[in-house]
């Protein structure tokens, strides 16, 4: 009897927490609603700060999570310092005199969320593989380019890549951080076809909706301390 008691006392906790989980992304899910619903004419202060609500919102999100579960796991201090240098990138990029700023903002959030991830394991055929599709993408970028974009838009999207390659080289597999990878670069390839080459239908419908779902994905995919009801 004990053992079903202490059986049923787990599963409701773990339905509690899933419970707690959901009504902390609430935030996040509503500010994206907001974002889309109002759909503000780029540029304007007003645009930025709705376009920059949902990263808040997911800082938030794991500022929560750490009180609630007791412990901040370092990993999870990283992808929040790359939430809030993305939320920088977000405001910059409603400017286009500051795009090139807004880059250096996202190159930052990616080099948290790598350091977050960790090296290990390895797994070097699936660097290679992400890294010659990056080179491809890149040779279709190429003659768009000019200036500082030249240098400046292969090195962050070989920072895109390595974030995808450790975020896919996870053992086990962390499906949400690297689905969000994925969605990631998926996002910004469409913003770099649109900004540096020709416009894109639907730009920016389809880069923000990945994009925020990439980073929501990330967060919530991100390790997270043991909570507070494991440990009794």
């Amino acid at each position: 009897m004990d053992i079903l008691e202490t059986d049923a006392h787990y599963h409701r906790n773990i339905a509690a927490d899933a419970t707690s989980r959901r009504l902390k992304l609430l935030p996040f899910l509503a500010s994206c609603g907001l974002y889309f619903a109002l759909w503000l004419p780029e540029p304007s202060w007003v645009s930025t700060g709705v376009k920059s609500l949902p990263l808040l919102s997911l800082v938030f999100f794991l500022t929560a999570q750490a009180w609630g579960d007791g412990a901040w796991t370092p990993s999870a201090r990283r992808v929040r310092w790359g939430l809030m240098f993305s939320g920088v990138g977000d405001a910059c990029l409603v400017w286009p005199q500051l795009f090139l700023l807004g880059m250096v903002a996202f190159a930052l959030a990616h080099i948290c969320y790598i350091w977050a991830l960790g090296l290990r394991p390895a797994r070097p055929w699936l660097l290679l593989l992400l890294a010659l599709a990056w080179a491809g993408a890149y040779t279709t970028l190429w003659p768009c380019l000019g200036g500082p974009y030249v240098p400046a838009v292969g090195g962050y999207g070989a920072l895109l890549a390595a974030m995808g390659w450790r975020a896919l080289a996870q053992s086990p597999p962390r499906l949400a951080m690297a689905t969000g990878s994925l969605l990631f670069m998926a996002s910004d390839l469409v913003l770099a076809r649109d900004h540096f080459c020709a416009p894109v239908p639907w730009a920016r419908l389809i880069v923000m909706g990945t994009y925020y779902a990439a980073q929501g994905l990330i967060a919530a995919g991100a390790p997270r301390a043991s909570p507070r009801w494991k440990e009794s």
